[in-house]
């Protein structure tokens, strides 16, 4: 029997389709892991479509911004729930942009949303990285089974929240100054 190539799922199949399996029945996006890394409530806010963002100044200058500097890759268009920035398909990697270092943790579990996603839909590893506007530097994102399995968790902690009625508590963090749901927050 053939070996299977290091670039096939493999072991990481079973937990691979179980995540799309949550995200699909879930309908969570890639935008939602990043809210949930950097708070509950957060996450929880933006999965009852509760915002301010077009009356919050820095959101309308980042979304001006997000428009004028991370044109997407037109290799993503037509990809049905997956709006990363861009995508190499010959090296099977995902990019998300971003204009900062800021949040990394949070913005590599946006960008290992769609590259398991992207692994679910072709039936091999991608890689994912991180990328500063202009290139400046190119982050990569680790992508083992540790990382999957957590996001497997990021996953069933979405679906639980779309599902409560009350925003769960939260305590301040370094975050809360310049977090864009500050104002509903109460922090």
């Amino acid at each position: 029997m053939a070996q299977p190539s290091s670039s096939d799922l493999g072991a990481w199949r079973e937990s691979v389709m179980r995540f799309r399996d949550l995200v699909q029945e879930g309908d969570l996006h890639g935008l939602l892991f990043q809210h949930l890394d950097l708070c509950t409530r957060r996450a929880w806010l933006h999965l009852h479509r509760i915002d301010y963002a077009h009356l919050e100044e820095r959101m309308r200058k980042g979304s001006v911004g997000h428009d004028l500097h991370k044109a997407r890759d037109r290799s993503v268009e037509g990809l049905m729930g997956l709006a990363p920035d861009r995508i190499n398909w010959e090296k099977a990697e995902v990019i998300e942009v971003k204009g900062s270092v800021g949040a990394r943790s949070a913005v590599s579990s946006q960008t290992r949303f769609y590259a398991l996603l992207l692994m679910a839909a072709t039936g091999r590893k991608w890689t994912a990285a991180n990328e500063i506007t202009g290139g400046r530097k190119h982050l990569p994102v680790l992508i083992d089974r540790a990382d999957i399995d957590a996001m497997n968790d990021m996953a069933e902690r979405l679906v639980t929240l779309a599902g409560e009625p009350v925003a769960p508590p939260a305590g301040r963090k370094p975050i809360c100054g310049s977090c864009s749901y500050r104002m509903l927050c109460g922090y």
